[in-house]
Parts: structure tokens; C-alpha cells; sequence
């Protein structure tokens, strides 16, 4: 029963792939079909083109012709032996190709021709017992074709008598000087079959490329390609009242907001919270591996819905170099992070309060801008008074959540992970590759710092 159990889980695991691989190939082809289409267009030109600068008409002329074999009598004489001569035709045929190679019938044909070399090509066939033999001669040129043909209905007798005996060939049908080529030129036809061979190519090109994509897309593969717990995902954003073209940041406390997105931040606070629980966490950081991977909206919102949990939480914006926070928070552009860490503001300075950023109803949501940074900052981050901030940040709150810039582009991430206790990586789907995610991560390593997981960002 186990065994029977495990082989019935893998052909399980093999549809699922499958079906994963399918869903990944229709996503490709949507991002692709463009190529695909310019790769028929290219075909089918280049088809057309080849043919209309290599086409060159061919002319078939034969003829058909009854085989009687005579036999010579005691008396010198020659009478028509008919029951050989259904297999004197075949005989012919079958010898047909030899007897064209020999010197006798290529020297004959050729004198008769006036030329050195016997031009076309000459076949012959016979029809399934009869003594019918078809002779003929393809070649670029109509008249030559035919003019071949006659050379070596003359020729032929007389040297295949050496192999089969005297021969009378007794001509049926000729085609005379062919009118029409045996293939016309269809550049139409051609084009057509060169689009299609195109397309082909530029679906399984499609195909390779979802088979060799090794971004992450679904929840499995967080586990499956970056070893990392997935504890959520961001939907799609569907905004109620404005354009889908209208790509702006948005807030869990934007009424205008799905509840789908809302509902969608509910449990991923609650799984960092249960992990913050289990493993003594207070300070997060938030980080992607590349920049536009939803990091800065994904720290603000879940900052928002700890405060809306009754949960005192501090945002910390610490992405100086591209400062995001304050645009999703719709809050004004005040001096914060970067003020402090020079010495231009102290802590209570810096800190900006939920209720007088307008939400009246966060009063436990605290939040420090990025400020206006002139110096570099990953200078400015390596900082003793960043611990500080952290630290006093702590004593007020019980969650610090640190937005931080990609870990792939900047060494901040990295910087900052050894003042928290724990990281939550925002991965979009099928943006970065796996293997890019996988070596960023090892920032991190040289840290004892808790990965709770990654939010996989759909939006």
C-alpha cells in the first residue's frame, strides 16, 4: 500500500508540473508574442525571397513504349517471344541506371546531342506487370529536355540488346517539347510555408524559455528555488474608483483599496507576528533583491496593519538613496533619517507620529522618513547612531520594521542586518531570477539574523 501510495504522490507531482509548466507557457507566449510574430514575418520573407532568387523551372518530357523481346531461331531468324515481356520490361527498368552509366549509351546520346556531357536527368519505370517502360528527362531547358529524351530512345535498343537480347520498343505516348515547368514558381505558397516554419520556431522557442525560466512564480517555488518560506501574497492591485493605467503606491488605509489587498497583509502580519513570537523578533527588515519588486509597499502596509492590530509599530525608511515611504504614507516630505544620523535632528526629532500624519485612528503607528541624504548611504548607515535608533525605536514599540534598499544593488541590506533580529524578503513574480535571489541572500549569512520568509508580490 505505501509503495502504491508513493507512486500514485509522484504521478501527482508530475501533473502538477505540468500544469505548472503550461500556465508558465501561456504567461511566456503573452510576453513573447510579438517575437513570435516577427519570427513568421521573417520567415515567410525570407522564404519568398529564397525562392524567387533561386527558383529555376524544370521540364519533364517521356515517352511510353511496349518492350518485345525476339528470339533467335535455328534458321537465323528472330520471332516476338510475348510471355518475356512483361519481365524484359522490368529487366530494363531495373538495369536502366547501369545501362545510362556506361560509356556506350553516354558516348551515343552525347554524339547524337552534339555536346560532351549528356545534360538532365534521365530515369526510367515500368508499370506493374505490363511491358510498358517509361522513359524521361528532366532539365532546365524545355527543348533540350526533349531533345535528350529522343537522343536516348534511339540509343537505348541497341545497348540494352547487350543485357536482355534484340529489343523492339514501340513508342505509346510522348509528352513532345513540355509547355509547363513541373513545379511553378509560387512565391505565395512558399512565404506561406516559411511563416508557418517561423511561428514553429518562435513557439518552442517560447517553450524553452518558460521550461529555462527559473524566476519565481508561485508559492512552491519559494521553497523549491530560494529555500525560503513563503508566509504570503500580495494580490494583484485593483484599484476601485481609478484607471488600471494609474500605477501609484497605495496604502492599506486608502478606502479606495481592494479588500482583497487588505485582507492579503492581515495574514502576512499574523504569520510575522507568530514568527516574531517564536523566535523573540521586534526589529524586521524589509528588503528585495532588485529595485520595483514591491519592498517599500510591502513594509509600509504590514508596518500598518500591525498598528491597526493594536500593535505600537515604527516605520524606518531606510532606502536614502531612493526614499518611497513617504509617497505610499501620503505624508509631506519631512527631514528625518538621514538629518538624524549627521546630527541634525535627535531622535524625538525625527520621528513623525500616526495621528498628526492624518490617521486619526493609528495612534500606535510611528514613522521616521528617509530624510534628505547628500552623503552616500552606506556610509551614512554605518553608523553606531543607527543601532541607537533601532534600539530606542524598540524600547517604544514593540515592532520595528526597516524598509531598506535592494540587496542586490546596494550593500544598505546588508549593512543593516546586523542591527535587526529578522528579514522578510519581498520576491515578484517572475521577475528576478532564482539563482540572483540565491546570491544575494548570502549577504546575510555572515548575520545571525532570523529569515522569517518572503512575500511574493503579484502586483
Amino acid at each position: 500500500m505505501g509503495g502504491q501510495n508513493e507512486v500514485h504522490k509522484v504521478k501527482e507531482e508530475e501533473m502538477i508540473d505540468l500544469t505548472a509548466f503550461a500556465a508558465d507557457y501561456l504567461k511566456m507566449l503573452k510576453r513573447t508574442w510579438k517575437m513570435v510574430l516577427v519570427l513568421g514575418i521573417i520567415g515567410a520573407l525570407a522564404s519568398g525571397l529564397w525562392v524567387n532568387m533561386t527558383y529555376q523551372p524544370r521540364y519533364t518530357a517521356s515517352a511510353t513504349f511496349t518492350i518485345n523481346i525476339y528470339e533467335e531461331q535455328e534458321d537465323g531468324t528472330y520471332t516476338n517471344s510475348s510471355f518475356f515481356d512483361n519481365s524484359a520490361a522490368e529487366q530494363m527498368a531495373t538495369t536502366f541506371p547501369h545501362i545510362l552509366t556506361s560509356g556506350v549509351l553516354q558516348r551515343k546520346v552525347a554524339k547524337e546531342l552534339s555536346v560532351d556531357a549528356v545534360p538532365g536527368r534521365i530515369k526510367a519505370s515500368v508499370v506493374e506487370n505490363t511491358n510498358l517502360l517509361t522513359l524521361s528527362v528532366t532539365d532546365t531547358d524545355a527543348e533540350r529536355a526533349y531533345r535528350t529524351l529522343r537522343a536516348v530512345v534511339n540509343n537505348y535498343p541497341s545497348v540494352s540488346e547487350l543485357i536482355v537480347g534484340k529489343v523492339n520498343m514501340e513508342m505509346l505516348d510522348e509528352t513532345g517539347i513540355p509547355a509547363h515547368a513541373d513545379k511553378p514558381k509560387d512565391v505565395k505558397r512558399n512565404a506561406a510555408r516559411g511563416g508557418i516554419a517561423g511561428i514553429g520556431a518562435g513557439l518552442l522557442l517560447a517553450a524553452f524559455m518558460a521550461f529555462a525560466n527559473r524566476t519565481v512564480r508561485r508559492e512552491e517555488d519559494c521553497m523549491r528555488r530560494i529555500n525560503m518560506k513563503c508566509i504570503g501574497t500580495v494580490p494583484r492591485l485593483h484599484r476601485k474608483t481609478r484607471s488600471r493605467r494609474t500605477k501609484q503606491p497605495s496604502n492599506i488605509m486608502d478606502k479606495k483599496i481592494s479588500q482583497e489587498f487588505v485582507e492579503a497583509f492581515r495574514l502576512i502580519r499574523n504569520r510575522i507576528e507568530y514568527s516574531a513570537h517564536e523566535n523573540g523578533l521586534k526589529s524586521i527588515l524589509i528588503t528585495s533583491a532588485l529595485a520595483d519588486e514591491g519592498k517599500s509597499t510591502t513594509a509600509v502596509n504590514l508596518a500598518l496593519s500591525l498598528a491597526q492590530n493594536h500593535k505600537k509599530t515604527a516605520l524606518i525608511d531606510c532606502d536614502l538613496r531612493n526614499p518611497s515611504d513617504s509617497e505610499i504614507l501620503k505624508a509631506g516630505k519631512e527631514k528625518g533619517l538621514a538629518e538624524y544620523l549627521t546630527g541634525e535632528l535627535d531622535f524625538e526629532e525625527c520621528i513623525q507620529y500616526g495621528e498628526k500624519m492624518g490617521f486619526s485612528d493609528l495612534e500606535n503607528f510611528l514613522y521616521v522618513s528617509g530624510g534628505n541624504a547628500d552623503a552616500d548611504s552606506t556610509e551614512l548607515l554605518d553608523n553606531p547612531k543607527m543601532k541607537e535608533l533601532i534600539d530606542s525605536l524598540k524600547d517604544k514599540a514593540e515592532y520595528v520594521i526597516l524598509d531598506s534598499a535592494p540587496i542586490g544593488l546596494l550593500a544598505d541590506a546588508g549593512i543593516l542586518a546586523q542591527y535587526v533580529d529578522g528579514i522578510v524578503l519581498v520576491v515578484k513574480k517572475d521577475f528576478a531570477r532564482a539563482d540572483f535571489i540565491l546570491n544575494c541572500l548570502e549577504q546575510f549569512a555572515e548575520h545571525n539574523v532570523h529569515i522569517i520568509g518572503c512575500v511574493l508580490n503579484d502586483d
